[in-house]
């Protein structure tokens, strides 16, 4: 099987790169494509650059260079569900849009027009998701649910606000991961989202700072989680 881990940041895939033998590298823009070897698995590393057209753009090219049987996108979120804190780790069910309005023309909140309202989570990997959180102990609290995309970081408390209330189930939000999802749709390729918490939505300067202060632990908490998923893909022979 062919993994392919996609962060947004350098600081997402520094816990890859620090444990992985790079053996070839290539940049077109802002994507960096790294094939590694990572504790004796084959790997696809991919830092995309923060936003949707840059996630779009890296899911299509490794996509079309490596045919990746899975993308898995490993990285940090700000939060928007009671009772997240920071470090948490949240596996994404389904993944809506939270700036797209195009709801004149009858569309849902957060639809593309002429794309789905929403998109759901490959039902065997998340299956495979919750029966690695099942089986580890892990240093951080792990919940499943709605990942919302908007090219926006959520600091003001008005729009999180109205967020919530236009997407009251939503758990976690980021900049990059439906971009990938919708991506990797065309070509008929899962994708898993592994998002840790870097900061609380809505809380102004106190988020930004929090941002900075925390994407360091978001970004390991999420790496860790992807490394037991690659671990139990060898465990049970499907990785290689």
């Amino acid at each position: 099987m062919r993994i392919a881990i996609i962060t947004a940041m350098e600081e997402e895939m520094a816990p890859f790169r620090s444990q992985s033998q790079i053996t070839a590298r290539t940049q077109v823009g802002k994507v960096i494509i790294e094939e590694a070897m990572y504790q004796g698995q084959s790997l696809i590393l991919v830092e995309s650059g923060i936003g949707k057209v840059n996630a779009a753009v890296a899911a299509t090219l490794v996509i079309e260079r490596y045919k990746p049987d899975v993308i898995i996108n490993s990285g940090s979120s700000g939060a928007f569900g009671a009772g997240l804190d920071v470090g948490d780790v949240i596996i994404a069910t389904q993944y809506v849009y939270g700036d797209v309005d195009a709801t004149c023309f009858g569309y849902e909140p957060g639809q593309v027009p002429q794309m789905p309202a929403k998109y759901e989570a490959d039902a065997e990997w998340l299956k495979l998701a919750r029966q690695t959180a099942a089986s580890a102990e892990l240093p951080y609290a792990l919940d499943f649910g709605l990942v919302l995309t908007l090219d926006s970081f959520m600091s003001e408390a008005e729009r999180v606000e109205g967020i919530k209330s236009t997407f009251p189930l939503v758990k976690v939000s980021d900049m990059e991961v439906l971009a990938i999802v919708q991506s990797a749709a065309q070509y008929g390729i899962p994708v898993l989202s592994v998002k840790a918490v870097s900061d609380i939505a809505g809380y102004g300067d106190v988020t930004a700072n929090s941002f900075d202060d925390n994407l360091d632990v978001a970004a390991d908490h999420a790496a860790h989680f992807t490394d037991l998923l690659v671990q139990r893909l060898r465990s049970i022979g499907v990785a290689s």
